[in-house]
């Protein structure tokens, strides 16, 4: 169950990536974000620090997941050739400065061959290549929040445009005094569920508002909420299947009252059937 954990907080930390690059870690004075290693993003090491991890990656090499075992086969090769690499570095002044940089080549494609791991282990679902309904709305925080919020939709619209999704708003309730209050919108692309399901939730920021005269940090608020798109369905319907009662009106009124059938109510039968098993 710990290692499930693992793998999601994991997953669910590399799916922002995309949207927010080097939010997670500072970068140290005078340090090149190009050569800064993929593997320091949080969780990841975590994940593969766990000590049932690799046992439970032999024991899915063998249940028919040809692309998880590529992959595992390329990190434990990469890594076998890094710590050579290592070694030579230690051992020859002279090419230290080339094992230098194949060292930084070697970390950068095991932390990437990581983050494919991590992906495929997360167990996939049926509604991974659906289209998405997504919703955000301001939470604590007053116009902070809402200001949050824009920000927020802004982002999901300039991230769909860069996976070259469509993005069409269903409904956008900005605020007089600015931000955003709620707002929602269809992404059709592809795999766009697999993509966005982990960004459903409370999200939080802590910074200094705009509108904060004194320098005083604040906390606010926002949801998302991310739902797959329904399928069309083709759903048969047996007519023997229903009871249809019509009802006339009742009480004084007229003959054209009581001759009229006003009301219809249609029943399911089995549907009805399988809830009374339920119930008993």
């Amino acid at each position: 169950m710990r290692l499930l954990v693992l793998t999601f907080r994991a997953a669910q930390r590399l799916r922002a990536v995309p949207l927010c690059p080097f939010r997670h870690r500072r970068l140290s004075h005078g340090e090149d974000p190009a050569l800064r290693p993929l593997s320091t993003r949080p969780g990841l090491e975590e994940l593969f620090a766990a000590p049932g991890l690799w046992r439970f990656l032999e024991q899915q090499q063998g249940n028919s997941r040809p692309e998880l075992t590529e992959r595992i086969c390329r990190l434990r090769n990469k890594e076998q050739e890094l710590r050579e690499t290592e070694s030579l570095a230690h051992e020859n002044e002279e090419l230290r400065w080339l094992a230098e940089k194949e060292i930084i080549s070697c970390q950068e494609e095991i932390a990437e061959l990581k983050r494919q791991i991590a992906l495929l282990l997360i167990p996939s679902e049926d509604v991974d290549h659906n289209d998405i309904i997504m919703e955000v709305t301001a939470g604590v925080g007053g116009q902070e929040a809402m200001l949050f919020t824009e920000e927020m939709f802004d982002m999901y619209q300039q991230y769909a445009a860069y996976k070259n999704w469509r993005f069409d708003v269903l409904e956008y309730a900005p605020c007089d005094i600015g931000g955003l209050r709620h707002a929602s919108a269809v992404v059709v692309g592809l795999k766009a569920y697999r993509h966005m399901k982990f960004e459903g939730g409370v999200h939080r920021v802590q910074r200094v508002p705009k509108t904060e005269k004194q320098g005083r940090i604040h906390t606010s608020t926002m949801t998302v909420a991310i739902l797959p798109q329904p399928t069309e369905i083709n759903l048969k319907i047996n007519p023997k299947d229903l009871w249809i009662e019509t009802k006339r009106a009742s009480g004084a009124g007229g003959q054209h009252v009581n001759k009229t059938e006003s009301a219809v109510r249609i029943v399911h039968i089995p549907t009805v059937q399988n809830d009374w098993k339920i119930m008993s």
